[in-house]
């Protein structure tokens, strides 16, 4: 059986089970209860008077106060009108439901994937200009590191003046010793 003939048996023994009343008897205690045999729900069981023959599949219109010809469950007309628009209309009823479960996921998805892409635009920016900032940085740093070289004297040309310094000072040194020793 599929899901569409077990889901409308379902739907109409709700519809049905609440407004069943018998022609002259109550309702049999031997009613099934609910989900006993898989997902269907049968009708209350009538056991036959004795002496009562087996109707089959009968319909008898009724007017209030006429005694039943057979046992069974009555229907009223707009139970039973109720009972087949119920019925016939399930299917597009199910569809409609579907459709509509469809276009709520495919928002929420559509909100999820939206808000994701914000966030990765967003994060995108702030990476970016951390980026672009510490390049600016490491920039300004070459400079001032440059400046830096540049603004220093040359070690060569110290280190030439303070040999040549020592030189110097040592004969002067050697000079004035000698002569002092004379």
């Amino acid at each position: 059986m599929n899901l569409k003939k077990l889901i409308s048996i379902l739907l109409l023994s709700s519809l049905i089970l609440p407004s069943i009343a018998t022609a002259q008897e109550s309702i049999s205690p031997e009613v099934d209860p609910f989900f006993t045999k898989g997902f269907t729900k049968s009708l209350p069981s009538t056991k036959l008077l004795p002496g009562e023959k087996d109707p089959g599949n009968a319909i008898s219109p009724m007017k209030r106060g006429q005694r039943a010809p057979f046992s069974g469950v009555l229907f009223s007309p707009s139970a039973v009108a109720t009972t087949i628009v119920e019925f016939e209309s399930f299917e597009e009823r199910l569809h409609i439901e579907i459709m509509k479960s469809v276009a709520e996921e495919r928002a929420a998805g559509d909100k999820r994937l939206s808000d994701a892409n914000a966030i990765a635009v967003a994060d995108k920016k702030v990476l970016q200009s951390n980026f672009d900032a510490a390049k600016r940085e490491a920039t300004a740093f070459k400079i001032e590191l440059k400046d830096l070289k540049d603004s220093q004297p040359n070690p060569y040309l110290w280190a030439g003046l303070g040999g040549a310094g020592g030189i110097v000072f040592t004969l002067l040194t050697v000079f004035a010793v000698t002569q002092i020793t004379k």
